[in-house]
């Protein structure tokens, strides 16, 4: 039996800390989906409680001024306005 996305999300993130991008290109998807990524991360916190388990993020920095931003999906920085991000990194512990 196949294992859904989420569940192959969830065994991703307990091994190692990885953005979006990564876990795309490890589950051989295509980029274009980094959308339902972002949804089905969202919604891992409340499954991984029930768990014992949490979820946790290392926020998007902006790579000009290395203000961190709390929103996972960043676009533009509001301190200095640059464009040039860092992507927001999950781990499960």
């Amino acid at each position: 039996m196949e294992r859904s996305l989420r569940e192959r999300i969830i065994d991703l993130l307990k091994e190692k800390e990885m953005s979006v991008t990564e876990i795309c290109r490890e589950l051989d998807l295509e980029p274009e989906r980094a959308k339902e990524i972002y949804k089905i991360i969202t919604t891992l916190p409340k499954i991984l409680k029930r768990k014992g388990m949490q979820l946790f993020m290392l926020p998007p920095k902006c790579m000009s001024c290395g203000f961190e931003f709390e929103n996972p999906k960043p676009s533009k920085c509001p301190k200095c306005k640059g464009e040039r991000i860092s992507e927001a990194r999950f781990k499960i512990v």
